[in-house]
């Protein structure tokens, strides 16, 4: 469940320059950014209040989202916060803070963090994301344990 929500979410925060950039895979279709303001300057771009980046069916949700920029133009980091949202249509994720970093090729969701795939639901503190091997872990919030709501076939509730 978790994999194929967070390929989705990694694909709107993997390192490509703004024409080779997407949100969906395989999707040649423009992404739309809005937001009550944006900053550019040197290598950071920052889009402020009520961020929105939508691409087909993929919409991704912020208060706030700061990139930087390698030389080429290429995302070294993004970090996206105040109640993150990713939706695909048919699977979403929540937490309030987003961070994708090149250099390890992980993106980390934290604080609150829910996944939801149809009625399938799992929570946890934080998830991080290996984008090249593809390898996902949640990790608990402090005190706290990690929680999975799976609904079987035979329950007729898939």
């Amino acid at each position: 469940m978790a994999r194929s929500l967070l390929t989705a979410l990694i694909i709107a925060f993997l390192p490509a320059a703004a024409a080779h950039a997407q949100l969906m895979p395989d999707s040649d279709e423009p992404i739309d950014i809005s937001g009550d303001a944006a900053e550019f300057q040197d290598n950071v771009t920052i889009w402020t209040g009520n961020v929105r980046l939508v691409q087909a069916e993929a919409i991704l949700t912020a208060q706030r989202l700061e990139a930087t920029l390698n030389d080429d133009g290429d995302f070294e980091t993004m970090t996206a916060t105040g109640t993150v949202r990713f939706s695909n249509g048919n699977e979403a994720i929540t937490g309030e803070r987003a961070f994708y970093e090149e250099k390890t090729r992980t993106i980390t969701i934290s604080e609150n963090v829910i996944v939801k795939q149809g009625k399938q639901v799992m929570s946890a503190g934080a998830v991080v994301y290996w984008v090249d091997s593809g390898r996902v872990k949640f990790i608990p919030a402090p005190g706290k344990r990690i929680r999975g709501i799976f609904y079987t076939e035979e329950s007729g509730q898939t």
